[in-house]
């Protein structure tokens, strides 16, 4: 303004006129820049303690959902120990219940084992014995064909005439032997009885006797030596 009064005595009116007016269009250029920049600063003001009041709503509703998580929290933790004591419980009853259970299965395991094993023996006792009987038999027979080869090997070494009496001797021989093998033969090679042992022959056994032996009820029951004296007659 004191530059305005200044340029208003100058000697060129109108550069004083264009000065004046630049200045006031300066000064309304201020005037309206601060204008603005306060109201800028003002909304921004308002709009900062907008926001600081919708933090401290946020912050108390989180420190209220932390109040009440805590809260929800013990109550699990609670409930939660409560369920882990009844199913402990349980455990122990289940574990009780199934040791007496599995007490009990195995006493009437150990009973019904002991049977089977009772039953299973005598039965492989009997299987035993059928199958060594079945082999020495077996082999006795295949032992006799023996008598056989020993046949034709000496009808092959006679004339065609001789060969029906060598066959007779061979099976006269067969018969001859078995009867003398089942009268003293068995005897003086195996005719023992327990605990002795004679060192040049035998006498017990003559003519089968103790090969089978009989009960009360007249039941027959035969020995092993009658299969012995079948496989040793083949021989």
């Amino acid at each position: 303004l004191v530059q305005c009064i200044k340029l208003r005595n100058s000697p060129s009116p109108a550069l004083a006129r264009k000065l004046v007016a630049e200045m006031l269009a300066r000064s309304l250029a201020r005037a309206a820049l601060f204008g603005f920049l306060g109201s800028a600063l003002g909304t921004e003001q308002a709009d900062n303690e907008a926001v600081l009041a919708k933090l401290k709503a946020f912050e108390a509703e989180f420190t209220h959902f932390q109040q009440e998580s805590a809260s929800e929290m013990e109550q699990l933790k609670a409930a939660s120990a409560k369920e882990e004591a009844a199913l402990r419980e349980r455990i122990q009853q289940l574990e009780s219940t199934e040791h007496r259970r599995l007490h009990a299965t195995q006493d009437a395991s150990i009973s019904s084992n002991t049977g089977s094993i009772t039953a299973n023996s005598g039965a492989i006792a009997d299987l035993q014995s059928a199958t060594d009987h079945t082999w020495l038999i077996l082999c006795g027979a295949l032992v006799m064909f023996m008598q056989a080869g020993f046949a034709m090997v000496e009808s092959g070494c006679c004339r065609a005439k001789n060969v029906q009496n060598i066959l007779m001797k061979n099976l006269v021989d067969v018969c001859v032997g078995t009867m003398c093998w089942w009268a003293v033969g068995w005897t003086l090679a195996y005719g023992i009885g327990d605990g002795e042992n004679n060192d040049f022959a035998n006498d017990k056994q003559f003519f089968g006797t103790g090969f089978t032996s009989a009960d009360k009820d007249g039941i027959f029951t035969t020995s092993s030596a009658m299969l012995n004296w079948f496989f040793q007659w083949a021989f």
